[in-house]
């Protein structure tokens, strides 16, 4: 799998070309990780106008969630997936020639994880920023739970294509798929993202959902879907969520309530849509 490097940089002096590196990018065609060094950015706020610091703390706090959300998103349907390819980096390194600029995308022979991150952050940004929360989000630690325990009963990250259910005009991803005399599904989203994005993942997934309901094993099917309530304050989130629960086709479940899915299916034997490789 492709993994890929950019460093940050924030311009102190055009002229002469005068720059500090603040932040690191990496990713692959799957995910990704992002994070800046807010301790340094402090250090050169005093080189800035107060105007330029505040543009410079917006653009890296917009790419921190936008890498957040594309990484939770199981759906793939965040706009993250499409923009954070190496090739986009490599136009950036090009043309954004304004207070944060990109280096070249670097390629890298290893698997993008937390250790090789941190490395590679310390190598050539800073101390990696310890006092960031990096706190798993319920949502997350229910799709880390769910992972482990009903392995043994359905597939995950599975693409689904027409030679399985005719009505998908492409492949389309769905988090997990058993079945036992009726398909079972299961899919979990975060409902405090941004509100657009939510929405076209939640309709991309109605869309697949009706799609296996007009299979004869579909027709009845069961369709799990985690997510927790947003604040009301977020009120387009919370239409959203209030709509997925009032659905007459998914099975709304908290993720403090995980344990309704591990029961199901056990109960009712489910197992695995495909046959799994060793």
């Amino acid at each position: 799998m492709k993994t890929f490097y950019s460093i940050l940089y924030c311009t102190i002096r055009p002229n002469l070309d005068e720059k500090v590196s603040i932040g690191l990018f990496m990713g692959n065609d799957n995910e990704c990780r992002f994070e800046y060094s807010a301790d340094k950015l402090a250090v050169i706020k005093d080189l800035f106008s107060e105007a330029a610091y505040n543009s410079i703390k917006l653009h890296l706090r917009s790419l921190s969630r936008l890498s957040q959300d594309c990484t939770n998103d199981s759906l793939h349907a965040h706009k993250g997936h499409r923009i954070f390819r190496e090739d986009y980096f490599g136009y950036l390194s090009r043309y954004a020639q304004n207070l944060v600029t990109y280096s070249e995308p670097t390629r890298i022979d290893v698997e993008l994880g937390d250790q090789v991150f941190q490395k590679l952050f310390e190598k050539f940004i800073f101390k990696f920023p310890l006092t960031v929360e990096h706190t798993i989000k319920p949502i997350e630690k229910a799709r880390k739970k769910l992972f482990k325990s009903i392995a043994e009963f359905v597939n995950f990250d599975v693409e689904l294509k027409k030679d399985v259910f005719p009505g998908l005009l492409v492949p389309s991803k769905i988090w997990f798929i058993g079945k036992n005399e009726v398909q079972v599904t299961g899919e979990s989203k975060d409902f405090n993202g941004v509100a657009h994005f939510i929405q076209q993942q939640i309709n991309a997934h109605m869309f697949l959902v009706e799609k296996i309901r007009e299979t004869k094993d579909g027709k009845n099917g069961h369709f799990f879907f985690i997510g927790d309530e947003p604040s009301k304050d977020l009120k387009e989130n919370h239409k959203l969520w209030k709509a997925v629960r009032e659905s007459k086709v998914l099975d709304l479940v908290p993720s403090s309530e995980i344990d309704k899915v591990e029961t199901y299916m056990q109960k009712h034997g489910v197992e695995p849509m495909f046959k799994k490789t060793e």
